[in-house]
């Protein structure tokens, strides 16, 4: 399969459309500038590569992420919190 992963996404303005309380999704609205963010993410985790960290309780997260700046979110055995070291 070959094509940009936003190819089938309608060129229309961004929609604006309320998934739940003080919850918007604006589709399209990074679409000017979806290839300077790729380029941001993939910059950020080449410093900081996407894992999947472990909670308190001792449990894989299903998630996998990233941190970047001064302070990253973490989570560990010692429990969840903003961290200025990165745990890798």
């Amino acid at each position: 399969m070959t094509g940009d992963l936003f190819d089938t996404v309608a060129e229309a303005q961004p929609s604006r459309e309320e998934i739940g309380d003080g919850a918007v999704l604006l589709r399209g609205f990074v679409r000017p500038i979806e290839s300077e963010l790729i380029a941001a993410v993939r910059a950020i985790s080449a410093q900081s590569p996407f894992r999947r960290m472990t909670t308190p309780g001792g449990y894989q997260m299903s998630v996998t992420m990233t941190n970047c700046g001064e302070r990253g979110w973490i989570t560990d055995h010692t429990g969840y919190r903003y961290d200025p070291i990165d745990p890798r």
